[in-house]
């Protein structure tokens, strides 16, 4: 019994001087924050192009280069999770203007999603 306490000590001791488990929290505690910085930022960047008149390739070309400048200072933004980043702004932009670029739904939200990360690697 007691030999089991100790091995259980010794082992949480041993695992919390080993890995960094402050810098590991903080780094995945900011992301959520982040991806929906830039996607707001973004969303709010394409709409508004949309609505100025732009087709939907300039208006994701000139979104995606402005969300690369404002974002890329920050140490954050090359580590975040380009999926849930992409499936975020989707959503955003279907809800927000997805009628005048007729996409609606899951499967508006699908190829938003699809056409996103096509041209984020293109602009990138």
């Amino acid at each position: 019994m007691i030999l089991n306490l100790f091995a259980f000590i010794f082992a949480t001791c041993f695992s919390l001087l080993c890995f960094h488990t402050e810098i590991l929290y903080a780094s995945e505690s900011n992301q959520p924050d982040l991806v929906k910085k830039i996607s707001q930022s973004y969303t709010k960047k394409f709409c508004n192009s949309i609505g100025f008149g732009l087709s939907k390739e300039s208006a994701m070309k000139f979104s995606i280069k402005e969300n690369n400048q404002v974002f890329y200072k920050k140490k954050e933004f090359n580590n975040i999770n380009k999926e849930l980043l992409a499936e975020t702004i989707a959503i955003s932009v279907v809800e927000k203007c997805g009628y005048p670029i007729n996409l609606s739904g899951e499967k508006g939200i699908q190829e938003f999603k699809s056409y996103y990360i096509s041209k984020e690697k293109e602009y990138s």
